[in-house]
């Protein structure tokens, strides 16, 4: 299990990890860059659990990373192109964009997200169904606008997000005090989970 904080100069991050009992390792990752126009988070979970889970997701990551500066299309289709012979990824892309002050979503698979203004109103981008292995494939783009204050939630499949946790998430602060929520609730399930919340502030 691990928790981790990050703070950037207009997102404060925090994010839980936990492998599936028995793997010696968590099948998803995630990574955070940031930049004086925008700020990126993308998470991916590789298919199956242990190392070569982890091996897709983190080399989807490694693309994100290395075209941070480039569309969210032109990501995915890098993260798709490293992937044709790995056993793949579902993945999600949050884009904040200062400049034209909106988050822009792209997705294909089921990595959840939500995302929440300062006056507690949610929405929930729907995944599209697939995933990445160097095969043809369709995603989905979304833009939203933000706020100060807006927060988000991205999370693997290995914990499912209900009513109630919705409902401690509206109105939350800092990531730090639901990421511990979250990591404690994770404790109930047996499976690679991987749970990022963020605050724009």
């Amino acid at each position: 299990m691990m928790i981790e904080n990050q703070t950037h100069a207009k997102v404060e991050i925090a994010a839980f990890q936990q492998e599936k009992e028995g793997a010696n390792c968590c099948g998803d990752d995630y990574v955070t860059v940031e930049t004086d126009s925008y700020f990126l988070c993308a998470l991916a979970d590789g298919l199956g659990s242990g190392e070569p889970a982890y091996r897709s997701s983190s080399v989807a990551m490694d693309m994100v990373r290395k075209y941070h500066d480039q569309s969210i299309e032109t990501m995915l289709h890098q993260c798709n192109r490293a992937l044709f012979h790995e056993r793949g990824v579902v993945i999600t892309i949050l884009k904040v964009d200062f400049a034209f002050n909106e988050i822009i979503y792209g997705n294909i698979g089921n990595v959840e997200t939500y995302l929440f203004n300062q006056d507690g109103v949610m929405n929930r981008p729907m995944p599209m169904s697939g995933y990445l292995s160097g095969r043809p494939f369709k995603y989905r783009m979304q833009q939203y606008p933000i706020e100060q204050g807006t927060h988000f939630v991205m999370h693997s499949d290995g914990i499912k997000f209900s009513k109630s946790d919705r409902e401690k998430m509206k109105h939350a602060g800092s990531p730090r005090t639901p990421i511990q929520y979250f990591a404690e609730k994770a404790q109930e399930q047996n499976d690679d989970i991987t749970v990022v919340v963020g605050h724009i502030t």
